[in-house]
């Protein structure tokens, strides 16, 4: 009898430790989180850094970069209207302002 408890008690704390891991997400200084629930976003994106919960198993968290990002384009040859060839290179800095918009936009970085 004594055994039966000890090895309930151990797999009991065992599935609330796995449980209060699931329920909470960090959020860093450079990070926004949008909260989804079966691929739907759930309420507005999370900007504060810190602790926060959701509810584990059911809902997701997708992070998004705060910071300044980078798009580095491929140099390419483009002719000019005289029928000469330049190279051009193409750069661009964005930043990420609304992340449930962007989420419901684009998905994610490599897509944008």
């Amino acid at each position: 009898m004594n055994k039966i408890f000890k090895a309930s008690a151990i797999a009991l704390v065992f599935a609330g430790v796995l449980l209060a891991i699931g329920a909470v997400f960090i959020v860093t200084e450079t990070q926004q989180v949008v909260v989804t629930q079966f691929g739907m976003p759930i309420g507005d994106s999370v900007t504060q850094a810190g602790l926060h919960f959701k509810t584990p198993f059911i809902q997701k968290t997708q992070y998004f970069d705060k910071r300044l990002l980078e798009w580095d384009g491929d140099p390419n040859q483009i002719p000019t209207i005289d029928k000469k060839y330049i190279w051009v290179d193409a750069t661009a800095r964005w930043t990420i302002e609304d992340a449930l918009k962007f989420l419901q936009s684009v998905g994610n970085e490599r897509g944008a």
